[in-house]
C-alpha cells in the first residue's frame, strides 16, 4: 500500500522513525527537536553512553538530485562528533547508488548503506511493524488505497461532502483520548454516539474513525437526511461502516423527526448492535440528545444509544494535543519563517495553548484567514492571540459578508440580551425587532433553523436544564431551550458595528422588548466619554462586576433621547436573564433586574446629557418607588439605595421629596446600632448621599456621633473579651479603627483592649509554635537533615522534557 507522506509534518514525520526503530531494536528511544544536541533527533543512551544516533530528513516527493545539497550540509556540520551507530532517514526516494554517495558524504560517522532509509524502506519496515502504522494514524489516513476507494466515482457521488471534507483536511487530524475510546465502543457495540459543544471536534474524530475502518476493508456509507440513507445501501454479509454525522441535528430544538423516525432510528441501531458486519458512527450536540430522548420514548429505552456515548469536551485535549491542533494549522497553513518565528519567540505559543478561549474552530478560522488579512507576517502571533481575546476581524468578514439578513437579525437581538435567555424569549425579542420596520416576522421552526446554523461559532445553546423562576415555579420534568452568544467578545464587535451603521440604533431601540436590552445600548452609549465610575457603578449593578483592562466601545452620538425613552417604556417589563441555581445541579433561575437597578441606569444615562432627558413626572415616580421601598426593605437591604439617592441628589425638582427619603432611611438605620458598621452605615446616609440637610437630620447626626463615641469604648472592651483567636481579633480591630476614622475619633480614642487581645493572642500562637518546633527536635533530631536531603535530591533530579517546545522547534 502506497503512503502519502507529504501529509505528515516534520514532527509526524520524527514520530514515525523512532516508532520504528523502538520497534525494531524493542527499546524506547528519545527524541530531540532539529537544532538541539546538533545532528541528533533520536538517540538510543544505555549505561551512560550512546549506542545509536538518527537523523531525520522529511522531504516528501523528492529526488536525491533536490535533497542532495541539505545532505551535504549536514554531513559537514557533524563531522565526526558521533562514534556510535548513526542513522539517515529521509522521505525521499533513494537508490542504491544514492545510498552509497549519501555514505561517502558522512564518512565522519558510522553510517552504513544499510542504516540509510528512503521512502521505499520506510514502507518496508511498515510492513513488517503494522502496529506502527496504526499508532501512526495520519499515514493510514493519507495512504493512497484509503483516498482511492474515498474517490470511487460510487461513494464520491453519495458522499461527496464527507470525501471533500476528509481529503482537505486529513493533515489537521490530531488525535484525543476519545479516539480509543470510540474504537472500543465500536468494538463493543457496533455504534458509537461522539456528542459534545459545536467547534470541539465531533465531526473529526467521526471522520477518522470512518478513515480508519475504510483503511480495515471496510466499505464507507454516509447519510445525509434520515435512516433511509442508511436502509437503501445495506448489503447482508458485507462489513460496511455507516456516518450520520449530525443525526439529531434536524429534529429536536431545529426541527421534528421524520414520521416515526425514532422508532425506525432506534430499530436501526438495535440490528446493528445485533450485527457482526455492521458500524454505526454518530454525531450530535449532547444537549441534542438529551432533548430527544425526552421527548422520543423509543430513544430513551434505546441501551445503546446510552452505552455507546462518547461525549467529547475540551479535558480530552491535553496540553500536548491542543499543541498538536495549534501546530498542525500553523504547518499547513503555509505561513512565512518571519510568521512562524512570532509564535516561537519566548515560547509565546504557550499563550495561545493555555487560552480560555481555545477552540479548535478558532484556531482553525485564525489561520485561514491571516494570510488576507493585511497584518504583517511579525505580528501573526499577536494575530491570533487578539483573535482569541477579541476576534472581532473574524466576526466582521463572517458577520457582514457570509450571514443572510435574518442571521444578523438574530446576533443582533441577541447580542443586546447578552445572557442567557430562553428560547420563546429570544422568538418574542426577535419579532419586536423585526416589526418595527415592518419586515416579515421570523416564525419559529425558521428561528430553530437560524439558530443551527449559527451554533458553535456564534452561539450556545442548551437544554439540559430546568426553569425555577417567581411566574411559573420550578419545573424540573420541563426542560427548557436556552441560548447564549458562545463568545463574548462578539458583544464588543456588534457594538463596534452599530456605531457606524446609526441608522439601525434605532430601530435595535424602539425594538426592544426586555429592560436589558435597552440597558445594553445605554451602556454602549456611555462609551469611553463617560466617566469610569459612572459606569463601573452600571455594571456592578446588572452584570456583578465592571469589566476590566477594556474601554466600552461609544455608539454613534444623538441617539440619547429614542435610548432613554426605551428605558422608561421598559421600567417594569420581566426579566429575560437566566443564571445557574445556587442550589440545584442543572437548574436555571430567572434572574430579576430590580426597579432600583433600571432606575439608576436611567439617572446614569441622564446625567451624562445634563439631566435633560427625564421629565420630571418620572423622577417623581422614581422618588416615590424609592421611598416605599425604604419604607419596607430589610435594614440590611437599605444601603443597596445608596447609590441611586447619590444620583436624585442631583435634581433640584425632587429635593424635597428625597430629603425626606434621606430622613427615613436614617431613621431606620439609627433603630440598630450594634455593630461598628452600623454606625458607619448611619453616617453614610447623613454625610455621604449629598442630599441637602434637614434641621431633623443636622441634630440626629449629631446624636449619633455622641453615641458612638461612647459605644466605641464599651464594644472595644466587649469584643476583647469574645474574641478567641488571631484573625477574629484582627478583624473586631480593624472594623473599630475603620468606624473611629470616619467618625473622626482616632486620635482621641485608642481601642486599647483589643489591642492587648490581639498581643496576647499572638504571643500564645508563638509559643505554640516554640514548642512543636521543640518537641519535633526532640522526637527525631535528624528529621531536619533528612528534609534538606530529600529537598535537594528533588531539585537535582533530571527534569523532564518539554515535548510542545520540541514539537514548535520543528516549524523552522
Amino acid at each position: 500500500m502506497a503512503r502519502n507522506y507529504s501529509d505528515l509534518s516534520p514532527h509526524d514525520f520524527e514520530i514515525l522513525v523512532r516508532d520504528l526503530l523502538q520497534a525494531n531494536h524493542g527499546v524506547r528511544m528519545e527524541t530531540f527537536p532539529p537544532g538541539r544536541d546538533g545532528g541528533v533527533d533520536i538517540r538510543l543512551h544505555r549505561n551512560g553512553e550512546e549506542t545509536l544516533i538518527a537523523q531525520c530528513k522529511h522531504s516528501p516527493g523528492r529526488t536525491f538530485a533536490q535533497i542532495k545539497g541539505q545532505l551535504e550540509s549536514e554531513a559537514k556540520k557533524i563531522g565526526d562528533r558521533f562514534s556510535c551507530r548513526y542513522i539517515l532517514a529521509t522521505s525521499a526516494s533513494l537508490t542504491r547508488q544514492n545510498k552509497q554517495e549519501i555514505a561517502a558524504m558522512f564518512a565522519g560517522v558510522r553510517l552504513e548503506v544499510d542504516d540509510i532509509w528512503g521512502v521505499d524502506d520506510l514502507d518496508n519496515l511498515l510492513r513488517l511493524h503494522p502496529r506502527v502504522e496504526l499508532n501512526n494514524f495520519k499515514l493510514w489516513i493519507t495512504s493512497s488505497a484509503v483516498l482511492d476507494h474515498l474517490l470511487h466515482p460510487e461513494l464520491y457521488q453519495r458522499s461527496s461532502g464527507l470525501v471533500d471534507r476528509i481529503i482537505k483536511r486529513r493533515k489537521l487530524y490530531v488525535h484525543s483520548e476519545a479516539y480509543p475510546d470510540s474504537l472500543k465502543m465500536l468494538e463493543e457495540h457496533h455504534v458509537c454516539v461522539i456528542s459534545g459543544e459545536p467547534g470541539i471536534g465531533k465531526t473529526t474524530l467521526a471522520e477518522t474513525l470512518l478513515v480508519k475502518l475504510l483503511s480495515d476493508g471496510w466499505e464507507a456509507h454516509s447519510a445525509s437526511s434520515d435512516v433511509t440513507d442508511i436502509e437503501k445501501v445495506w448489503k447482508p454479509g458485507v462489513k460496511q461502516a455507516f456516518l450520520y454525522d449530525d443525526f439529531l441535528g434536524q429534529n429536536s430544538l431545529l426541527d421534528n423527526l421524520n414520521k416515526n423516525e425514532d422508532s425506525r432510528l432506534a430499530n436501526l441501531v438495535e440490528r446493528i448492535r445485533d450485527a457482526g458486519d455492521k458500524v454505526l458512527i454518530m454525531t450530535t450536540r449532547e444537549y441534542i440528545l438529551q432533548q430527544a430522548q425526552q421527548v422520543h420514548e423509543r430513544l430513551e429505552s434505546s441501551r445503546t444509544l446510552a452505552d455507546g456515548k462518547v461525549i467529547l469536551d475540551l479535558s480530552h485535549y491535553t496540553a500536548e494535543q491542543k499543541a498538536e491542533i495549534f501546530y498542525n494549522h500553523i504547518h499547513f497553513a503555509e505561513l512565512s519563517d518571519v510568521a512562524r518565528r512570532s509564535v516561537l519567540r519566548e515560547r509565546r505559543y504557550m499563550e495561545v495553548i493555555r487560552h480560555a478561549n481555545f477552540n479548535p474552530r478558532i484556531i482553525e478560522l485564525v489561520t485561514k484567514n491571516f494570510k488576507n488579512s493585511g497584518v504583517g507576517d511579525e505580528f501573526f502571533f499577536e494575530y491570533v492571540l487578539n483573535a482569541l481575546d477579541d476576534p472581532r476581524e473574524l466576526w466582521e468578514r463572517i458577520f457582514e459578508s457570509q450571514l443572510s439578513a435574518a442571521e444578523r437579525s438574530l446576533l443582533l437581538v441577541l447580542t443586546t440580551i447578552r445572557t442567557r435567555v430562553e428560547l420563546k424569549d429570544l422568538h418574542r425579542a426577535l419579532n419586536a425587532y423585526e416589526s418595527v420596520d415592518g419586515g416579515r416576522r421570523t416564525d419559529l421552526h425558521t428561528l430553530r433553523l437560524l439558530l443551527k446554523k449559527l451554533e458553535g461559532t456564534f452561539i450556545q445553546v442548551s437544554v439540559d436544564t430546568a426553569l425555577d423562576d417567581q411566574v411559573n415555579g420550578f419545573h424540573p420534568s420541563n426542560r427548557a431551550t436556552l441560548i447564549q452568544l458562545a463568545n463574548p467578545s462578539f458583544v464588543d464587535y456588534v457594538s463596534s458595528y452599530l456605531s457606524t451603521h446609526p441608522d439601525e440604533i434605532n430601530q435595535m431601540a424602539h425594538g426592544c422588548l426586555f429592560f436589558e436590552q435597552a440597558e445594553t445600548l445605554a451602556l454602549w452609549e456611555l462609551g469611553e466619554d463617560s466617566h469610569t465610575q459612572l459606569v463601573r457603578i452600571a455594571f456592578d449593578a446588572f452584570f456583578g462586576a465592571a469589566p476590566q483592562g477594556r474601554q466600552l466601545p461609544r455608539l454613534a452620538p444623538g441617539h440619547q433621547t429614542v435610548l432613554m425613552s426605551a428605558l422608561t417604556r421598559l421600567e417594569s417589563a420581566e426579566s429575560c436573564t437566566w443564571e445557574n441555581s445556587p442550589t440545584y445541579y442543572r437548574v436555571a433561575i430567572r434572574r430579576e433586574v430590580s426597579v432600583r437597578s433600571r432606575h439608576l441606569v436611567m439617572l446614569i444615562l441622564d446625567h451624562k446629557y445634563g439631566r435633560s432627558l427625564l421629565e420630571e413626572g418620572s423622577l417623581l415616580s422614581i422618588v416615590h418607588m424609592l421611598t416605599e421601598r425604604i419604607e419596607q426593605a430589610d435594614l440590611g437591604l437599605l444601603a443597596r439605595e445608596f447609590p441611586l439617592m447619590r444620583y436624585l441628589s442631583r435634581y433640584e425638582s425632587v429635593e424635597d421629596q428625597l430629603v425626606a427619603a434621606r430622613d427615613l432611611a436614617a431613621a431606620r438605620m439609627l433603630q440598630v446600632l450594634e455593630h461598628p458598621e452600623d454606625f458607619q452605615s448611619a453616617l453614610s446616609v447623613f454625610r455621604d448621599l449629598g442630599v441637602k440637610p434637614s434641621r431633623w437630620s443636622e441634630q440626629s447626626e449629631a446624636n449619633l456621633r455622641q453615641r458612638f463615641a461612647s459605644f466605641a469604648s464599651e464594644w472595644d472592651w466587649a469584643e476583647a473579651g469574645r474574641v478567641n483567636n488571631v484573625v477574629e481579633c484582627e478583624s473586631s480591630l480593624s472594623f473599630l479603627q475603620e468606624a473611629l476614622s470616619d467618625f473622626e475619633l482616632h486620635e482621641s480614642l485608642d481601642p486599647v483592649a483589643l489591642v492587648d487581645r490581639l498581643s496576647m493572642l499572638q504571643y500564645e500562637v508563638a509559643q505554640d509554635l516554640d514548642f512543636g518546633d521543640e518537641e519535633l527536635d526532640e522526637s527525631d533530631p535528624g528529621e531536619r537533615e533528612r528534609e534538606e536531603r530529600d529537598e535537594g535530591n528533588i531539585h537535582s533530579s533530571e527534569q523532564p522534557g518539554d515535548p510542545i517546545g520540541e514539537l514548535f522547534e520543528t516549524l523552522i
